[in-house]
């Protein structure tokens, strides 16, 4: 092994490089990034408080990425969620599980990450060349034999792709992964944003932008999905609606948009209650509260600008709890446990975290990551059809497939 070619320097390729440079100490080791600068995207994540991983052991972890989860588990099991964390360690970089679950930089900077994997990449003498674009993968009789860039051909015996999906296009999400994958003879499955927030039909949330309800349950309302509720705290904003349940299932709200105009949601706003219990309330309130106004009681249990877009919808928001009709109190009911709202799309690929969709699996040798189509061809990261929720688990797969791309086999 003369030389390794790593195309992209995210936390896939920055750790594929490390471990290709202490797999083959001989080789000489060549990021190449189309960007000035490695691992803007790492930057970016978790706020900029860089949520590394999580505390699940490996196949639980892979679990929540579906129905291809095992392709998942050689790759964590060679650098699982406590090796990551012992691994950046050891290079000054203490991490934390301040909720019993996340795992961030003890110092909450995403800085800290991307300086570790950097420093690691200067002692073990790996070049890590910016501005660079790979154009064409060099390809003899089924062997991987080097790059073409814009800045001219490079040999190499092994060349990783970990150039990412298309989320984030300014801070480097182009796609390029998935021209040299098709070039190379791999087939690609069709990319959605993934992980972005979702826009609405309805106008009124509009009205409520920056309004956050702590408690609520989220479903997809249509056969198959009704069952996957989604819990957490829900964001209003200007155009629909975000927050991390939000989020999650957005990864397929975006391919049901493809099969349907728009994807209905039944939104439950406080889990606390059904159906039934806010009837009983509101016959107290009848009862205990009959001059006070109906959006004036609900204002005490949601915030007001979201009372009175309910109360609208309802056609409550002139009455008081004395004249509260029973059919107008089972349509606030209702509303309050079974929100529905339609969504027409997500956000666009500036504002989604991941990548839904990339190169398929089907001609990766899982063991390795290697392509069973070139010999000397891997893959790593977010380029390859597996997007997991939020909550460090796409990270955790960056790492540890960029770990196994680079070892000896």
């Amino acid at each position: 092994m003369k030389t390794v070619i790593i195309v992209g320097a995210g936390p896939a390729g920055l750790m594929a490089a490390i471990f290709a440079a202490q797999n083959f100490p001989a080789a000489k080791v060549v990021v190449l990034e189309q960007l000035t600068r490695p691992g803007a995207r790492l930057l970016a994540t978790g706020g900029g408080k860089c949520n590394i991983t999580n505390v699940l052991p490996p196949e639980e972890l892979a679990r929540a990425f579906g129905r291809q989860w095992r392709f998942m588990l050689p790759a964590l099991h060679a650098l699982p969620p406590n090796e990551l964390r012992e691994w950046f360690q050891l290079r000054g970089v203490e991490t934390s599980v301040t909720d019993g679950f996340h795992v961030f930089p003890t110092s909450e900077k995403a800085n800290d990450i991307l300086n570790a994997l950097i420093a690691e990449c200067n002692r073990l003498n790996i070049e890590i060349k910016t501005g660079i674009t790979v154009r064409e993968l060099l390809i003899d009789k089924n062997q991987i034999c080097g790059v073409i860039t814009d800045h001219g051909k490079l040999s190499a015996q092994r060349v990783i792709i970990a150039s990412g999906g298309r989320s984030y296009p300014t801070l480097g999400g182009s796609g390029i992964g998935y021209q040299l994958a098709r070039q190379a003879g791999h087939e690609t499955i069709k990319t959605f944003p993934a992980l972005a927030g979702l826009q609405t039909v309805e106008s009124w949330p509009g009205a409520c932008t920056g309004i956050a309800v702590a408690n609520a349950q989220i479903i997809i309302d249509l056969p198959k999905h009704r069952r996957t509720p989604w819990r957490g705290e829900l964001l209003f904003t200007h155009h629909g609606i975000s927050g991390p349940p939000v989020i999650n299932l957005s990864r397929f709200v975006s391919e049901l948009l493809e099969k349907h105009q728009t994807v209905p949601l039944k939104i439950n706003l406080d889990v606390k209650y059904d159906h039934e219990q806010w009837l009983q309330r509101f016959e107290l309130w009848q009862r205990d509260n009959g001059t006070k106004m109906v959006k004036n009681l609900l204002s005490t249990m949601f915030p007001a600008r979201l009372t009175e877009q309910l109360c609208i919808l309802a056609e409550t928001e002139n009455i008081t709890a004395a004249r509260f009709p029973a059919t107008t109190r089972r349509k606030l009911a209702e509303l309050l446990t079974a929100l529905p709202l339609n969504i027409k799309s997500t956000e666009s690929w500036h504002k989604a975290m991941v990548t839904r969709g990339g190169v398929a699996l089907n001609a990766i040798n899982p063991n390795t990551l290697e392509s069973q189509i070139i010999s000397g061809l891997y893959f790593a990261g977010e380029v390859l059809d597996l997007d997991g929720p939020c909550g460090g688990y796409n990270l955790q797969w960056a790492f540890s497939s960029g770990a196994l791309a680079a070892k000896k086999h």
